[in-house]
């Protein structure tokens, strides 16, 4: 018979945090009509561990630095199979194709500009909003910035070295404009991973 090929990698559900916001700043598909809409900053990375696999974080934030939504993605942990299978080809596979589209598909909020710091992040093609990868003393990644990869041009976003797609140039500069009063680009990262380390922590005390 015919053999069939189950999914290369499932996610498990999801743990979601939605923080309440004012009529000011909270987003509806109307509002972001308008070209007077505030722009907001998605984050997105990964943590990934040995002992529990990879985990995707997705936080939005308003233009002064406050959380409008997180998610994140229970431990994935890819089966010996899929890790010959894709072999050098499966870290971005997870990156692009399974964790980041499915928590961006997910997330309510909408994005004006999505903040990567996995160089993978990229070249995610399902992504409706303009995506900058950031330099950060986690990836060490200022060397990659300034070379400017083909198709790539790099910006300062409050003072922080970002890259985006040739393309996407414009709408990356008019997101940066708008956030004059946004304290730190490269600090929310952290915060992901902290949270993502907190519900892992509440998962192993729950079991």
């Amino acid at each position: 018979g015919r053999t069939q090929l189950t999914p290369a990698c499932q996610l498990r559900p999801f743990a979601r945090e939605t923080f309440p916001t004012d009529s000011t700043i909270h987003l509806t598909e109307s509002t972001m009509e308008s070209k007077l809409a505030p722009a907001t900053l998605g984050y997105f990375t990964i943590v990934q561990q040995e002992r529990t696999g990879w985990t995707g974080g997705l936080l939005v934030l308003n233009g002064g630095g406050r959380p409008l939504e997180f998610q994140c993605t229970l431990p994935l942990r890819p089966s010996k199979a899929h890790e010959i299978l894709f072999g050098n080809t499966l870290r971005q596979h997870l990156i692009c194709d399974v964790i980041g589209p499915t928590l961006l598909k997910k997330c309510r909020t909408p994005i004006s500009m999505l903040m990567c710091e996995q160089t993978e992040s990229l070249r995610m093609t399902d992504a409706s909003c303009t995506i900058g990868f950031v330099a950060t003393p986690e990836n060490d990644g200022k060397a990659y910035v300034a070379r400017e990869p083909d198709g790539h041009c790099s910006l300062k976003v409050c003072g922080a070295s970002v890259l985006v797609a040739m393309e996407q140039m414009e709408a990356a500069e008019q997101v940066a404009e708008q956030m004059g009063d946004f304290p730190d680009v490269i600090e929310p990262f952290e915060r992901i991973r902290e949270a993502i380390r907190e519900a892992q922590s509440q998962i192993a005390r729950a079991a």
